[in-house]
């Protein structure tokens, strides 16, 4: 098991310099000069000397492999260089915004966790039945429905109509309830038809049989044997939804004026700040392979048959 982990960790740092590669060169390649833009944005009759001046003090005018060296052992040490737009640290940035879209990603995950579980858990207690039918149903209408129409159903109903929760900021738990729904609601479906499919499965294998036949309920044989069937399928499921919620996180930040990392990456694409969108790029990515090494060790945790193959 541990030669395992070691493998998964010497990958995932493999990946994560090929991802710093690809960063760099995704922003390298934009079109247009940034030495230009910036020179414009400090003085709109920018000369040649203007813009010479802003390429020297970037190190614009260095080799690209020099210029790339420079900026990852930066970014090794939280260092993603100045902001074209506000000349603040980017670093000091991302800091700032972090707890922002941490709070948002973890608790859209419990969300989608705990409702989805339970909305599959329904269906297969009730298999075939009008609660089956109605989870479905749910399930369907909820995979279809975009993140940001029911971020402003829930604005609409519970802050415009019923007064119960704040339409924006990051201001305590009271304002986090409704990002972490419109984050959670479409993953939470998506995943309850996982479940719902997972026990469906797991209730025609012949242990189900044997333990109705010792007299055992339905909903014990789900608890007790169905769970650890579906779990490894289930959190596989659940890692690439957590990995969607950060792509989901972009939406609906600005949706309820959280500033977070998502909202940061908007504002430095708009303005085209490519030291922002370099550095959240290599955040999320880095987050993307963090999650699935930490998701590939749970499965193999849970499941006696990997753990047996990986040793």
């Amino acid at each position: 098991m541990f030669a395992f982990i070691a493998k998964r960790a010497r990958n995932a740092v493999l990946l994560l310099f090929l991802a710093s590669v690809l960063c760099f060169a995704l922003v390298v390649s934009a079109p247009g000069n940034v030495a230009i833009l910036i020179a414009e944005l400090r003085t709109p009759t920018a000369t040649k000397a203007d813009i010479a001046k802003v390429e020297e003090e970037l190190g614009l005018n260095k080799p690209l492999l020099e210029r790339y060296g420079f900026w990852l052992n930066g970014a090794i040490h939280g260092d993603f260089g100045i902001s074209y737009k506000t000349g603040e640290a980017v670093g000091a940035s991302l800091k700032s915004r972090l707890a922002a879209t941490a709070t948002l990603v973890a608790g859209g995950a419990v969300v989608a966790f705990l409702l989805s579980l339970f909305v599959g858990f329904v269906g297969a207690l009730w298999a075939h039945r009008a609660p089956d039918v109605v989870t479905r149903g749910s399930a369907l209408l909820g995979a279809s429905t975009p993140s940001f129409f029911v971020g402003a159903l829930l604005v609409y109903a519970f802050s415009v109509t019923w007064h119960v929760f704040p339409t924006f900021g990051f201001a305590g738990p009271v304002s986090w309830v409704l990002p972490w729904l419109t984050l959670g609601f479409l993953p939470a479906a998506v995943l309850s038809r996982v479940v719902r499919v997972g026990f469906e499965e797991a209730m025609a294998k012949p242990y189900v049989v044997t333990a109705m036949s010792k007299g055992l309920s339905r909903t014990s044989i789900l608890v007790r044997d169905a769970i650890p069937n579906i779990a490894p399928t289930y959190l596989n499921a659940l890692g690439t939804q957590i990995g969607t919620m950060v792509v989901g996180a972009v939406v609906v930040e600005p949706l309820f004026a959280w500033q977070g990392i998502g909202d940061l990456f908007l504002t430095g694409v708009r303005f085209r700040d490519f030291m922002v969108v370099q550095a959240c790029l290599l955040v999320f990515i880095t987050f993307f392979i963090i999650l699935n090494v930490v998701v590939d060790i749970c499965i193999t945790l849970t499941d006696p048959r990997l753990r047996l193959q990986r040793s």
